[in-house]
């Protein structure tokens, strides 16, 4: 017997060709696999019978902390997963549908109803399926006088449809995931308006748009009911809640119909939405090139991170978009002098039929009783292709005469009177300015208005 032993344990392995290689590599990863299996149930056997009466160990947790250092809180999950997941739960062999999680994956699902863990797929994260356990553990913590209290006020609520259809589970909480992801919402929209556009129904693309991995996890929380979660894959739905356990099926023409039933409709998905929900569709970000550096980088670029395949329920109320920024109205201040369009240097008018100027007139025509600092930037000398044109200049003496006038209205209903006299000051200012733009056209002064004078 020793002998035999020794020859084994010296033996070179050898093959017969590729198969019989690849059967001996695939034999072995499987025991590699599930040998976190093997060895929880001989934990198991050890603390569930007397096999180490004849030993040194005081206990399993003993034997296996001085043979294999293993803590006792690892003991305890090889134990449990091997209840838990094992065939008749007191074997080293793992149920059909757990086999491809492995043991971290297998050790969170421990904390994980059963009702979700066999619905769950093997390609799930680690990251994921804890994902789903912390959806499990915050619905732990909502108490039933919390549910009670949102049921009352959802239902004191009449005048928007807060509440969700009635129909089945799986049409209700599809109902709630469109109005808790509002991306989700506008891609199955515009999937359903094309499906109707054309006259055709296609699953394929509504599937896509939900499980873009080939399975997904949606948790949404009803006000007033418990969260749930949706399972879905290329099989189906699930559909658990999370309190109760209560579990449904659908395949998937059941949740393409009732995809369609929900969302087909409207011009938009913010009509769509409104007239579900009651309430507006978040605006859309409007994207932002990123910008282009000078030289093409050579380097390569990450890969783009996947999204998850776990969506957690959003019990955030929804933020309000936000406003565009408003310009500072005019005279905010009473009294104070109105700040219109920007100070625009006058241009000169020419009179002579010659059209000669003076360059020491116009300076002083232009720059009032200022004199020139030497070294000071002169805007109509050094940067002429910034001066504005007559009609430029009309312009923004006309935005800022109505932008006055709007400030008389509203400083006269206020009861601010010297502030509304000062705005009838500037009013005549503008109007003056006005005057002077219409006369600088020379005998056809009427034409200026309209930019058809000679030389406007």
């Amino acid at each position: 017997m020793e002998e035999l032993i020794k020859a084994e344990s010296t033996e070179v392995l050898a093959f017969a060709g590729y198969k019989d290689f690849e059967a001996a590599a695939d034999r072995t990863a499987n025991k590699i696999k599930e040998g976190f299996m093997e060895m929880g149930y001989i934990l198991k056997m050890a603390r569930d019978t007397d096999i180490l009466q004849d030993s040194e160990y005081t206990d399993y947790q003993d034997f296996a902390k001085r043979r294999y250092q293993l803590d006792p809180g690892t003991v305890s999950r090889y134990i449990r997963i091997v209840q838990n997941f094992s065939v008749d739960g007191n074997s080293h062999v793992l149920k059909d549908q757990y086999k491809d999680f492995g043991f971290a994956k297998l050790a969170i699902m421990l904390s994980i109803p059963e009702a979700i863990n066999e619905a769950l797929s093997p390609n799930l994260s680690k990251t994921e399926i804890q994902a789903i356990k912390d959806e499990v553990d915050a619905e732990s913590k909502v108490t039933d006088i919390e549910v009670e209290i949102e049921k009352a006020e959802a239902a004191a609520v009449t005048d928007k449809p807060m509440l969700p259809p009635e129909g089945s589970p799986l049409k209700r909480n599809l109902w709630q995931l469109g109005k808790e992801q509002e991306e989700l919402f506008r891609k199955l929209w515009r999937i359903c308006f094309l499906h109707t556009a054309f006259g055709n129904k296609n699953n394929a693309e509504i599937m896509d748009v939900l499980i873009p991995q080939g399975d997904a996890v949606y948790t949404v929380r009803i006000p007033g009911e418990r969260r749930t979660q949706i399972i879905v894959n290329s099989d189906g739905a699930t559909i658990v809640n999370l309190k109760t356990l209560e579990r449904s099926k659908y395949t998937e023409d059941q949740i393409c119909d009732a995809v369609r039933a929900l969302i087909d409709g409207g011009s938009s998905p913010e009509e769509q939405y409104k007239k579900l929900y009651g309430e507006d569709l978040t605006p859309e970000e409007p994207e932002i090139a990123p910008v282009q550096p000078d030289e093409p980088e050579k380097e390569k670029k990450p890969e783009k991170r996947k999204e998850s395949r776990v969506t957690k329920a959003n019990t955030e109320p929804k933020k309000k978009p936000k406003e565009p920024d408003k310009k500072p109205e005019q005279m905010t201040i009473p009294g104070a002098v109105p700040d219109p369009a920007p100070e625009e240097p006058e241009t000169q008018v020419n009179d002579s039929p010659s059209g000669e100027t003076d360059a020491d007139d116009h300076n002083t025509d232009t720059m009032g009783s200022e004199e020139q600092v030497p070294g000071q930037t002169d805007i109509e000398n050094d940067f002429p292709q910034y001066c504005p044109d007559t009609e430029d200049q009309r312009s923004a003496y006309l935005q800022s005469l109505r932008g006055a006038v709007e400030n008389l209205v509203r400083y006269a209903e206020m009861d601010l009177i010297a502030a509304a006299r000062q705005q009838l000051a500037d009013i005549s200012g503008y109007l003056d300015r006005l005057e002077e733009l219409s006369k600088g056209g020379g005998p056809d002064g009427e034409n200026v208005e309209t930019g058809e004078s000679e030389g406007v």
